[in-house]
């Protein structure tokens, strides 16, 4: 097989506005007719703010992949032929029938360290780092397990503590989405100085697996973008295990309400969570990912098009892979009251149809749609108000 050469990296990087512009056009089509391009999800007004949101998101997405640059033919026919071996895996193990056999409930961390800290460049400066050992191990004979042990920083849990003194407070524990997991993009999107100061509750916001201190590479998250279907599926499963053990640590020391708020990949973890912890208070899922699969091949380079039919990704093997670590293959334990969402219309990475998957396998909780992007969500003024009223619900 005769694969041509890669375009130059300056040459596709200059293309990148290019991808922008298209989807700005796309999107104004869209929205000047008005029809809602998903079922049960509103149509956004026909605004320059949606339609420029849509386009950074599109431009985002295109971004990472120009970051990671297109995988070598035989990095896919590695990623092929491990997903099928991992979807065996699952079957074989039972995994597929009953997922919550899947995920192991840990114990509190034995020592944890708490020492002050101090952030430069995000309001609020001092806060208190937090660390204990992960302890998460992949099941004897897991495809992929002995390399995922292998990372060098990864089994340290990292996170950023708020908390009040005195009598004990309702706790709220922030999952980061992707390329996030330190202070500033953190303080940046869940702002734990309103949360924590403002309306009084302890405020925790651990970094998931190969982010932030977690991780190697020039930004938060890279590994996660390579095509490593095992590596994804051990990422979930440790993000889940490690928020469990945060929140046992939590009620180990007293704490009885405790609430997630998880926000892209981490609504997806907090997703995966209310589905396995017992007397949550709650849990906000906000532009949540919640089938793998379908996103995956959702931004799928299309240079790949190009290769084989042997390096090409088998979706259905994926999709077996992931299984267990699907928030839509478990039932939530959280009250239906106590659930809520809040998604953009105009979002391009995760997109409107993960957050109507999530709604509709949470029994169509209560839900805001707001008309803007994924990327830019956090400076959607509706948001916080809806966070907050949702958090209050269920913590005051």
């Amino acid at each position: 097989m005769t694969v041509r050469a890669r375009p130059r990296s300056t040459l596709r990087w200059l293309a990148l506005p290019g991808v922008g512009i298209q989807s700005f056009v796309r999107e104004g089509v869209a929205a000047a007719i008005g029809r809602p391009r998903y079922a049960e999800v509103p149509a956004h007004a026909p605004s320059l703010r949606a339609i420029a949101e849509a386009a950074l998101d599109r431009s985002f997405s295109r971004g990472m992949n120009l970051l990671t640059e297109l995988p070598h033919p035989k990095v896919l026919r590695r990623a092929r032929a491990e997903a099928a071996e991992m979807a065996a895996f699952m079957a074989e193990s039972g995994f597929h029938e009953d997922p919550a056999r899947y995920h192991r409930t840990p114990e509190p961390p034995d020592a944890v360290r708490r020492a002050s800290a101090r952030s430069y460049l995000a309001r609020p400066a001092r806060y208190e780092g937090l660390s204990f050992a992960s302890g998460y191990e992949p099941h004897p004979g897991e495809p992929g397990g002995s390399r995922w042990l292998r990372h060098p920083t990864n089994h340290t849990v990292h996170a950023q503590l708020f908390e009040h003194r005195g009598d004990p407070r309702p706790w709220v524990v922030c999952v980061h989405g992707f390329g996030m997991g330190t202070p500033v993009p953190n303080f940046t999107v869940f702002a734990p100085e309103r949360l924590h100061a403002e309306r009084g509750w302890n405020v925790v916001m651990p970094s998931l697996p190969l982010h932030g201190r977690r991780g190697v590479g020039r930004f938060s998250g890279r590994e996660v973008l390579a095509p490593d279907y095992l590596r994804i599926v051990h990422l979930l499963a440790q993000g889940v295990w490690d928020v469990r053990r945060l929140v046992a640590w939590i009620r180990a020391r007293g704490g009885t309400r405790i609430a997630l708020y998880g926000i892209s990949l981490g609504a997806y973890v907090s997703a995966l969570v209310a589905a396995l912890e017992v007397d949550l208070a709650g849990a906000v899922a906000g532009i949540p990912a919640v089938d793998f699969p379908n996103l995956a091949r959702d931004h799928e380079p299309r240079e790949l098009r190009r290769y084989g039919a042997d390096a090409r990704i088998d979706w259905d093997h994926v999709r077996g892979a992931t299984r267990a670590v699907s928030p839509l293959a478990l039932a939530p334990r959280v009250p239906r009251e106590r659930r809520f969402i809040f998604a953009g219309t105009a979002d391009r990475v995760s997109g409107p149809d993960q957050a109507r998957a999530l709604w509709r396998h949470w029994d169509r909780c209560a839900i805001h749609w707001f008309a803007g992007g994924h990327v830019a969500a956090q400076w959607n003024p509706t948001i916080a108000p809806f966070v907050d009223a949702s958090l209050g619900s269920i913590l005051d």
